[in-house]
């Protein structure tokens, strides 16, 4: 499998219709007469159309010979704007409004009168409970989303270029007494930058990206950014990360970094994490299991004597930066060509530090490609 070239462009309708005709597919499989999609990133994902949740829904329903959007009236020409694909747009007045005029009413008018109806995992009990035909749950859109197409690989290898050149410039700005703050301060223009250079069809509202550094005394805390005004001072270790998505696709990349020397008692929970990601490349390939993987890692984990590591080794990407499948205990899933994962296992030693690198990973026929290259080993991450 060859990485298309990177592109920051619009999906096509083709592609949209390709993956309705695999959501009808598994309705059919399933039984359904009708499928429910309320997801924000579901609905983006089978429309081209960025929103986020309010007290005004955004309702998707998919029957077999058509696809019906709910939407409020004040949103038709936002709408019409970013869709891709044949949809029929069902507009309601407001919310709250007079009875005939609701989004529950035009939801009536979308849904057959018979059959079960397939309904998301995401979707709230208050649309449930608006539904009366039979419902189950099944997350039909989700499942087909593990496996990308060629136009989203290349969507993510453009996102994955993107965050490593802010990694790159970010910890060129990690200086003695350098704050946080200022360290990061150019990512975000970085990312509008690329974004209105590449993308013509460039949606804001599809876009959620950040770069942000950990000093040592945060770093045993995996998702503790709250260091803004810390001043980076040598020693380490620091993490380093560039993570989210821009213009709809997401990836992650992430180094632990050191300020102008290594302590000593930092190079061997490094070098355990590095045996950790270097037995998850080893094991990563069509016909593994994600469980498996991560298994190994916490083996290597605990034969060093650490404690079990704060967090799976590995999350797919795609129209979101945290989706299934996963490279974690618990899940058994077959990995093939075409999913992506980050490769992230870590060691956290508390009060001391946490040690863990991140990159985007394509699986293809024969191994994998990591989308975002940059050096990692810790000789070669120390910066001054």
């Amino acid at each position: 499998m060859a990485i298309p070239p990177l592109s920051a462009g619009q999906v096509s309708q083709p592609e949209i219709q390709e993956r309705l005709k695999k959501v009808r597919e598994g309705c059919e499989k399933a039984g359904f007469s009708a499928y429910i999609s309320f997801d924000p990133d579901n609905i983006y994902y089978l429309t081209n159309f960025a929103n986020f949740v309010h007290e005004r829904p955004f309702i998707l329903v998919i029957t077999a010979t058509e696809t019906f959007f709910i939407v409020p009236r004040l949103e038709i020409p936002h709408v019409e704007r970013h869709k891709v694909g044949d949809l029929t747009l069902l507009e309601y007045a407001e919310f709250p409004a007079l009875v005939g005029s609701r989004w529950s009413d035009r939801l009536q008018d979308a849904l057959p009168t018979q059959g079960t109806i397939g309904i998301e995992g995401a979707c709230p009990a208050w649309l449930r409970a608006a539904v009366t035909n039979p419902t189950e749950v099944l997350n039909v859109v989700d499942k087909i989303r593990e496996i990308k197409s060629a136009h989203e690989i290349s969507r993510i290898a453009w996102t994955s270029d993107v965050m490593t050149k802010a990694l790159q410039l970010m910890l060129a700005e990690m200086k003695n007494g350098t704050l946080v703050a200022h360290a990061i301060s150019g990512v975000t223009p970085y990312f509008y930058q690329r974004c209105l250079a590449d993308a013509p069809h460039y949606n804001v509202m599809s876009s959620r990206a950040a770069g942000l550094i950990q000093p040592p005394a945060y770093t045993d805390d995996p998702h503790n950014f709250s260091c803004l005004t810390a001043p980076c001072l040598p020693g380490g270790p620091f993490l380093a990360l560039i993570a989210g998505k821009l213009n709809g696709y997401g990836a992650e990349i992430e180094r632990t970094v050191f300020l102008e020397h290594i302590p000593e008692e930092a190079k061997r929970p490094f070098d355990t994490m590095m045996e950790m990601r270097y037995k998850t490349y080893d094991m990563l390939k069509p016909g593994a299991i994600g469980s498996e993987i991560d298994a190994a890692c916490q083996a290597i984990a605990h034969k060093a004597g650490y404690d079990t590591p704060l967090h799976r080794t590995g999350h797919s990407f795609g129209v979101t930066s945290h989706e299934a499948p996963f490279l974690a205990l618990g899940e058994d899933n077959v990995i093939q060509p075409g999913m992506l994962f980050s490769v992230e296992p870590g060691i956290y030693v508390k009060g001391k530090g946490g040690y863990r690198h991140s990159d985007t990973v394509l699986v293809t026929e024969t191994g994998y490609e990591i989308l975002t290259p940059y050096p990692d080993s810790k000789e070669e991450l120390i910066f001054s």
